[in-house]
């Protein structure tokens, strides 16, 4: 374990750990690097939107990562506490009760070592890539390299050639809200034990969605007569959900008709795991109640998870990442944001106008947003190398089509001249408390991306 925590790759990664960088909350990072880069010689160019990029010689290959992750957590202020753990012969990173972070601030540490080294390249840190790709829809930097090599996969066995686009479906509907005037018991219901994951990368291995799992709860809660009171969920758009609750007011004549649902319920449902807290809740004095039905059949209808598979592999998914809940006056205002994935453009565009017209034609209001193609395979001296050199380094690495969003695809457009390839070492579980970094990977990823800046000139 010693010769991971030796590792200058892990040292400047733990440094960037200590630093807060969730999306929209990046500043600091993001002048720790600039004071880095120019600490190093590298020529520093910022735009409007937050992207950095640093430049030293002549470069043909730039890379590429983004300084912005999504915090899942249970401090309500950023705090990652990095811990190496081992675990059958095999040694991680991980941090105690919060995402690590290793998507992406693996790749920035070796980019700003490669920095340090190198007399020939180029590196470009986006900003708020976990939120819709802002960093690079909004970029406005001259790139210099005519290769750029994204340092953002989570597999070491695959040189990335293409990934899914991305798009959310934010819907949004007002509720009369009616006041409750019978006799009635208050129950507050939470998940616990539901384990999260990446909307993309796990969205094949059927992890429970705690919004879709308690909106269950919810049906059979209100068929037999409870009343809703308030129902979210989520913690990130892009990521599988762990957390929701919902509270229902149970009139006394239906108690004994909702008694056995109750007990089934915090027994465990879904697995060993999974399973929803009960509290009784005080009722306020003039709390209210809606209709909950539409947003049920909203959501429950929802093609939530892969929705197309080509060889076995996910080409086009979806995800209900965040249900929100707020009173207006008389009105409870509901919005609650679904986010595709395709690795075919028209199978996104299809399913986007399917998802909205039945949403609407139930009363919601639908709004696309955060729209980006996916990134097709292009053949390239770029890709060819780094597929070479991986393969010297791991005989299991070879070409692979990722259903996660990478920033290649909407960099190529913006970009059109420039070739680009992708490679990672493995994370498990990003987005999620659960996030591991493979220490041995994250070694075979540096003596590939060494190789690599080798081939193209870089020391």
């Amino acid at each position: 374990m010693q010769k991971y925590k030796n590792f200058e790759p892990i040292k400047v990664f733990l440094e960037i750990c200590a630093i807060p960088h969730s999306s929209f909350q990046t500043q600091t990072l993001k002048e720790w690097i600039i004071e880095k880069a120019q600490k190093f010689g590298a020529k520093v160019q910022c735009d409007t939107a937050g992207n950095v990029l640093c430049t030293k010689g002549l470069p043909k290959l730039c890379l590429q990562g983004h300084y912005d992750m999504v915090y899942v957590g249970q401090s309500a202020q950023f705090l990652v506490k990095p811990k190496f753990i081992e675990r059958e012969g095999k040694a991680f990173l991980c941090a105690e009760d919060s995402s690590l972070g290793a998507d992406n601030g693996v790749a920035l540490a070796c980019m700003l070592l490669a920095l340090r080294d190198c007399q020939n390249i180029e590196c470009l840190f986006t900003i708020d890539e976990e939120v819709g790709m802002i960093g690079a829809k909004e970029i406005a930097l001259p790139l210099l390299a005519p290769y750029m090599l994204n340092c953002d996969s989570e597999e070491i066995d695959e040189v990335v050639c293409s990934c899914a686009g991305g798009y959310d479906l934010e819907c949004k509907m007002s509720f009369p809200s009616l006041e409750i005037t019978q006799d009635c018991e208050v129950l507050e219901i939470c998940t616990q034990g539901f384990i999260g994951g990446h909307s993309g990368i796990e969205i094949h291995k059927g992890i429970p969605n705690a919004i879709l799992e308690l909106a269950k709860v919810a049906q059979s809660l209100i068929e037999c007569g409870a009343l809703a009171i308030e129902f979210c969920g989520g913690e990130k758009r892009n990521s599988i959900p762990v957390n929701a609750t919902l509270s229902v007011a149970i009139p006394q004549e239906r108690k004994a008709q909702c008694k056995e649902i109750l007990e089934r319920i915090t027994q465990g449902s879904l697995e060993d795991c999974v399973q929803f807290k009960v509290a009784k809740k005080p009722l306020e004095k003039q709390r209210k109640t809606f209709d909950i039905r539409k947003l049920l059949e909203a959501i429950l209808g929802l093609q939530n998870g892969v929705i197309v598979t080509q060889n076995t592999e996910p080409i086009l998914s979806s995800n209900l990442g965040i249900l929100q809940q707020d009173f207006q006056g008389e009105k409870v205002q509901i919005e609650f944001v679904v986010m595709g994935r395709g690795n075919q453009e028209s199978l996104m565009q299809d399913n986007i106008t399917k998802e909205k017209m039945r949403l609407e034609a139930l009363g919601f209001e639908i709004a696309l947003l955060d729209y980006y193609a996916p990134w097709e395979r292009e053949e390239s001296e770029l890709l060819q190398n780094v597929l070479q050199i991986a393969q010297k380094h791991n005989s299991n690495a070879q070409l692979k089509s990722i259903h996660a969003g990478l920033e290649c695809g909407i960099l190529k457009q913006k970009y059109p001249s420039i070739c680009f390839a992708s490679i990672g070492p493995n994370i498990s579980h990003p987005h999620s408390v659960r996030e591991e970094l493979d220490l041995e990977s994250f070694v075979c990823f540096d003596k590939i991306l060494q190789d690599v800046l080798k081939r193209f000139g870089a020391f």
